[in-house]
Order: structure tokens, then C-alpha cells, then sequence
């Protein structure tokens, strides 16, 4: 995998919305917090647009990411928020100029689409990781942002979390690819699919039925998506509902 450059204290990043619509005053405080750790901030031209459910139209988020992308000074984008409409733009957009000119790519959610593609087909690391419309002043938030920022900026980072009674004891190493379970499984079998094969494979959902996570989990095993792996870790799989009932 190819690791984009650090960020060091003066560098540019880029907000940009390739999904859902987002109004200024929810990242406020995002562009702060990165302004306070010498970052310039620039938005793109669209952020703030709407059309139907999405920050703009398909082609003015396109033009926003790839104004991004291919900007000489712009070092990291940051996506502002998920909900849905990567899936809409990834085709249009071309990423020749991250092969030569690599730089880090954040968010998660639907942005997962971004991730699966460009791991997949450039083998350039991206983070799945907090973004600016879930930088708030709440302190799990803030403690996020700040581990987001020691990785940006090339500190090594252990992360340690609490253990399970399903956990599989062991060690493991290899190349961490992932994300939102629900688009992974919606982008198998497409040019944007995940490759799993010797990775330790992360997945994490939101607001899903459990049914549909068991459909899910059931779409990856068949489509091969768990042989091999080197280790599989779990993350939050939070306000789920059992309709079983």
C-alpha cells in the first residue's frame, strides 16, 4: 500500500460533501478545530449546495473532489459527512493524479465507497475516521478528532479497546481494509469491490436491522470475503433493532 505524505503545521486540506447535504454552521467547529492545529482550510466550491438529498448535484460533487484531488495544494480531504451518494460519482472521477501525487482521504459511513475503490485499485491507504460534521465539543468527539490529527500527522498511535468473551486470541498483521458493512456488501461484485484476501478486514453499521445484518454477513461468506483473512476486527454496530418479535 502506498502511504500518503504526513501533514506537518501550514499545510492545506480540503472539505469537500460528495453525499448527503450539509449546511455551514454544522462544521464550524470542524474547520476551527483544524485551523487550531495549523491547518489551512479550504471548501470546496459546491459544499454547501443542495440537490434533492445530496450537497449538489452528481457532476458539481464530482467537480469538488476532483478539484480536490487534483489540487497541487492540497494535502488530506476531508468528506464532511456520510449518508448516500458516493456511489453516484466514483465512475466520474479520475484518480491518476493520486498515484502521483498521494494524500490522505478521510471519513467513513458511505464514504466507505471511496475507501473500497481506491484501496482496491490504487493501493493508496486512506482513513476511515472521524469527520468534520461529527467534530463537535462533546469529549468522546473531541478525543476522536485529536487521535484523527496524531495519525494525520505521523505519531504512532496504539489503540487499545476492551476485550470480548467471542474475541479469538491471537496476533496478526497485514493490510486493514473495510468499513460501513452495508456498502461493502452492496459493492461486491462491482469495480469498486473490497479486496479481502490476506487483510484483516474492519467492519462497523449503524441503525440496521438485525435481519439485514445477518443478510449481509451471509453475502459476504458467499462471496468469499472471509477466506483467507489474516484477522477480522469488529467495530461499533450501534442502535440496531430485532424485529424478530
Amino acid at each position: 500500500m502506498i502511504r500518503p505524505p504526513y501533514l506537518q503545521k501550514g499545510d492545506t486540506v480540503a472539505i469537500v460533501s460528495p453525499a448527503k447535504k450539509i449546511a455551514p454552521e454544522e462544521i464550524e467547529i470542524a474547520i476551527d478545530f483544524l485551523e487550531q492545529h495549523g491547518l489551512t482550510v479550504l471548501l470546496g466550491p459546491n459544499v454547501f449546495n443542495s440537490w434533492n438529498r445530496f450537497s449538489g448535484s452528481d457532476s458539481e460533487r464530482t467537480n469538488d473532489f476532483q478539484w480536490a484531488l487534483d489540487s497541487n495544494h492540497v494535502k488530506a480531504i476531508f468528506c464532511a459527512r456520510g449518508g448516500y451518494g458516493s456511489v453516484r460519482i466514483i465512475d466520474q472521477i479520475n484518480f491518476e493524479s493520486l498515484n502521483k501525487q498521494p494524500k490522505w482521504i478521510v471519513g467513513y459511513s458511505d464514504i466507505t465507497v471511496f475507501h473500497s475503490h481506491i484501496n482496491s485499485n490504487y493501493s493508496v491507504m486512506t482513513i476511515h475516521g472521524p469527520m468534520p460534521l461529527n467534530i463537535i465539543n462533546r469529549p468522546e468527539e473531541l478525543s476522536s478528532a485529536n487521535q484523527l490529527i496524531t495519525i494525520l500527522f505521523g505519531e504512532r498511535q496504539q489503540i487499545d479497546f476492551d476485550s470480548h468473551a467471542l474475541n479469538q486470541l491471537g496476533k496478526a498483521s497485514g493490510k486493514l481494509v473495510g468499513g460501513n458493512l452495508s456498502v461493502l456488501s452492496d459493492l461486491i461484485g462491482t469495480n469498486s469491490d473490497v479486496v479481502t484476501e490476506g487483510s484483516i478486514l474492519f467492519i462497523e453499521d449503524l441503525c440496521e436491522e438485525n435481519y439485514k445484518l445477518d443478510r449481509m454477513l451471509f453475502h459476504l461468506q458467499k462471496s468469499q470475503k472471509f477466506a483467507n483473512l489474516k484477522g477480522m476486527l469488529i467495530g461499533g454496530f450501534t442502535d440496531m433493532t430485532d424485529l424478530s418479535n
